[in-house]
């Protein structure tokens, strides 16, 4: 109990002190940086904690500037809210790890605490659309929902875009979960895998009617379909057929990229539609594309399982350097199955659509194997989700969360998961804490 007096104590101090005004920080025990003298640190607390814990760390000569003063846990940098010079007062980042180092740099001082802090993580699963029942659509209010998804993407408005099938015939709905809505905004035979641009909000995804169209939707135009058509450079020999199922934008160099069953990865341009090929693959098929904020123009690419020598494989391709570059990140093994560990020897079996967040870390629909995986910046393989081998619906947490061959994912901006759950008939949202 004096623990927790103590902490709110030392809480309510540092917010007062923070909101001050300059006249009242001159006095009181706001301490500034003296750069002649060493920063010192004491300890922590809590020792451990979740995503956005508040976290107390004392010591000596760290200023009253907070934002001349880092803190990371591990490798994440940490929110510092305010500082009185002997306390700082942080808010504990996203998936920094299990097992925390806390530094703190103030000035030319880089110091890191002797304890451990322990990251712990909180994982919800829940159905906000779909019932079972993929036989037929329904749209309107998402708990009457029908649908059957396949791929899915978000933009950073929240806007919830997925790739509905019924045989034979494909939609993209668009889930609006804060007014409980699906409607439907392009009705077509074969629409794949969409992608968002982080800049303009248009939605494009390929299709499969030619060689080089594909279908985009402009926010400023309520998401109005138009087809596009590549154009494809002079003497270029083309695919054999239109087969291409999945669209992403670099946001290096703002261009769409996709890549044929036939192995022709192409840059797109998205106000010409000018295209590039700039490399060639073996044949199959690949239903996720992804790039890595972290590492710039890296292109991240899933194989299914009739992918030849990449069958089942996470493969990767610098699109600034792709002759030199291209290989296959994890394990050799082309049957497919289920290890996780570091990312060389990590097994999948046929991965579809792969999505990375904002903070490097790269989730997989590992369809499968019946459950979500993660590959964390450092390249480590986790099963976040679902147990493998095992397929099953059931919402819960992560103990208790089942999946039955999903195919798609997207993410939204503040790090929500949303899961295409095709076996399952169902869109399902995972919050992770």
């Amino acid at each position: 109990m004096i623990k927790h007096f103590s902490l709110f104590m030392i809480l309510y101090c540092i917010i007062h002190l923070v909101s001050c005004d300059d006249s009242d920080k001159k006095g009181g025990t706001n301490i500034p940086y003296d750069p002649s003298k060493p920063v010192e640190l004491g300890t922590f607390y809590p020792d451990s904690g979740k995503y956005l814990e508040k976290v107390i760390l004392t010591g000596s000569n760290f200023g009253t500037d907070a934002s001349k003063i880092k803190v990371y846990f591990n490798s994440k940098e940490a929110a510092v809210i305010g500082s009185t010079g002997e306390h700082l007062y942080v808010l504990a980042p996203r998936l920094p790890g299990d097992l925390c180092n806390v530094s703190v740099v103030v000035g030319k001082d880089s110091l890191t605490y002797p304890d451990i802090f322990k990251y712990t993580t909180s994982i919800t699963v829940t159905t906000i659309a779909g019932n079972g029942n993929g036989s037929d659509m329904v749209v309107g209010s998402l708990s009457e929902s029908i649908v059957q998804p396949w791929y899915v993407c978000v933009d950073n408005d929240d806007n919830v875009f997925v790739v509905n099938r019924v045989d034979p015939n494909y939609a993209l709905l668009r889930i609006d979960e804060e007014n409980d809505e699906i409607s439907t905004i392009v009705n077509s035979t074969v629409v794949n895998v969409p992608c968002v641009d982080p800049e303009t909000g248009i939605v494009s995804m390929p299709t499969e009617t030619t060689i080089g169209s594909f279908i985009t939707c402009d926010p400023l135009e309520y998401w109005a379909p138009r087809i596009r058509e590549m154009r494809w450079p002079e003497g270029s020999v083309l695919p054999q057929y239109g087969w291409k199922h999945s669209m992403v934008v670099n946001p290096s160099d703002g261009c769409i990229y996709t890549r044929y069953y036939f192995g022709d990865i192409v840059k797109i341009n998205p106000k010409s539609y000018d295209v590039e090929v700039i490399y060639k693959t073996d044949q199959g098929d690949s239903f996720g594309l992804t790039f890595n904020p972290l590492k710039p123009n890296i292109l991240y690419m899933s194989f299914w399982s009739n992918a030849g020598n990449m069958a089942n494989s996470i493969c990767s391709i610098d699109v600034t350097d792709p002759e030199r570059t291209y290989k296959r990140e994890t394990s050799s093994i082309t049957a497919g199955g289920h290890r996780d560990g570091k990312f060389e020897v990590a097994q999948f079996r046929q991965p579809g659509q792969i999505y990375c967040d904002s903070e490097g870390n790269m989730y997989v629909a590992d369809s499968g194997n019946h459950c979500i995986r993660r590959i964390s910046p450092e390249g480590t393989v986790e099963t976040v989700l679902g147990m493998p081998g095992t397929a099953g619906w059931k919402d819960g947490t992560k103990e208790e969360a089942l999946f039955n061959t999903p195919r798609g994912l997207g993410i939204s901006k503040d790090g929500t998961v949303y899961v295409a759950d095709t076996g399952n008939n169902r869109v399902r949202k995972l919050s992770i804490n």
